[in-house]
């Protein structure tokens, strides 16, 4: 049996636009490896350079969530740290970006898109943070989401688990407008346009203001870190549900 593709990351400058592009298998589960080649691509010049950024997922989603087979030890440290070091990059960008979402936007699929500026999707997309289901929660979701999103919507998503469609995540506050599957790329491209007609210099003191007048969000992420690996994870069970998961069978919760 062949080994699955590692995924690749891909971008692409048209004048003041920076394209970056992830794919793997159906629905872009981002693993380690891949979570690397996302942060050396956001590093680039020609990301870091440019007027706005533009990210997507290709083939059928934006993305499925990260590997669950990652979240199991001894590679969850790991995983964390790489899946921090890609958050990171993504927020503190010195020019705005824009997620163009389709398709799945589950688990760390959406904490990425959180951590972008603005957020377009097609009227087919998906979102939602199910990790709760299977015995965990979301890091970076639970560090941020009740600043970004407000207490009540923050709640619903990440104790609940269930994915909600895009109107009602147009409501929610977690993405700016949906379009038609067929207008995606084109309202992307319109609204990247937008911003290619402003002064650059503007763009980058606007988002570092913006930045650092915003609540920092690494601190909070830290300790929800904390709590998941040392806390959360330390019982022999803790396991159960990732466990389950890749076994297509149902949790058994020993703690109720």
């Amino acid at each position: 049996m062949s080994a699955k593709p590692p995924g690749t990351v891909s971008v692409e400058r048209v004048g003041g636009r920076a394209t970056v592009t992830w794919e793997r298998g159906p629905v872009n589960i981002f693993d380690i490896h891949l979570l690397e080649e996302l942060t050396r691509a956001l590093q680039s010049d020609r990301v870091t350079g440019a007027h706005v950024v533009v990210l997507r997922g290709g083939g059928k989603s934006w993305s499925g969530g990260l590997a669950v087979e990652d979240h199991l030890k001894p590679r969850v440290s790991a995983m964390f740290e790489a899946f921090r070091r890609t958050l990171m990059t993504l927020w503190n960008l010195p020019v705005p970006t824009i997620a163009q979402v389709h398709g799945r936007c589950l688990g760390g699929g959406m904490e990425l898109l959180m951590a972008c500026d603005l957020a377009i999707a097609s009227q087919g997309a998906t979102f939602g943070q199910p990790e709760i289901r299977l015995g965990v929660f979301a890091p970076f979701g639970a560090a941020t989401y009740f600043h970004l999103l407000g207490s009540r919507q923050a709640a619903e998503l990440l104790y609940l688990g269930t994915p909600i469609d895009a109107q009602r995540a147009a409501a929610a506050g977690i993405i700016n407008r949906v379009v038609p599957d067929d207008e995606l790329d084109a309202s992307v491209a319109l609204t990247a346009q937008t911003f290619c007609g402003h002064r650059l210099e503007a763009l980058r003191q606007l988002k570092r203001v913006i930045r650092r007048t915003e609540v920092d969000p690494w601190a909070r992420l830290s300790y929800a870190e904390h709590a998941y690996l040392d806390e959360l994870m330390a019982p022999e069970e803790a396991e159960e549900g990732l466990r389950a998961f890749l076994e297509k069978r149902a949790p058994v919760w020993k703690d109720g």
